[in-house]
């Protein structure tokens, strides 16, 4: 079975997303943050998940296993939806240069902040034991400051996504030899022959 080929562009922005994740579940990066950003912790103080989805091995502080799953998984939801993202974006512009490469990673990354800000906002609101407004609501708010952090921290997958961007080759270059001139590698043979 041959695996399918991935772009490296592709590779970039899902490298860098799983990177920001293992960043933000460092305790000493989370420590450095909250003391030289506080005011990034106030809307969690109202529930809203803090940054982009860390990865940890074991919980921070208090949180549980649970937590720390739905956190992990979290992170699963980030990383698929922008290598997806990424993926149809070199799919489709397969000759893009590198400021369209640019602005797909920076929007991969906020496509998946809201994605995995859904899926925090959903499990906080589980946990919260919120009634079916506060599940919307949860829901709401997680997409908008998921999408919020993809925004901020978006240049930084845009910017490798646009590094690994081979320059535009020209569309087709003359043959030396002059117009009307082709090479032939093989006598033409009638197309109603079989091939040996």
């Amino acid at each position: 079975m041959r695996l399918p080929r991935i772009a490296p562009a592709v590779a970039a922005v899902a490298g860098l997303c799983l990177l920001l994740a293992l960043l933000l579940g460092l305790t000493p990066v989370l420590t450095a943050l909250t003391a030289h950003a506080g005011w990034t912790l106030v809307p969690s103080a109202l529930g809203v998940p803090l940054g982009l989805p860390p990865l940890r091995a074991v919980p921070l502080g208090s949180t549980g296993w649970a937590q720390l799953l739905c956190e992990d998984f979290a992170v699963v939801v980030l990383v698929t939806v922008a290598a997806l993202r990424m993926r149809r974006h070199v799919r489709l512009r397969p000759a893009a240069g590198r400021v369209r490469r640019a602005l797909a990673g920076w929007t991969a990354l906020l496509a998946a902040g809201a994605a995995s800000g859904l899926w925090r906002g959903v499990v906080t609101a589980r946990m919260a034991d919120a009634g079916l407004l506060g599940w919307l609501a949860y829901g709401v708010v997680g997409v908008v400051f998921g999408a919020a952090w993809g925004l901020t921290l978006g240049w930084l997958p845009g910017v490798a996504a646009a590094a690994l961007t081979s320059r535009r080759r020209p569309a087709s270059s003359p043959d030396p030899r002059g117009p009307g001139l082709r090479a032939r590698t093989a006598p033409d043979r009638p197309r109603s022959s079989p091939r040996p």
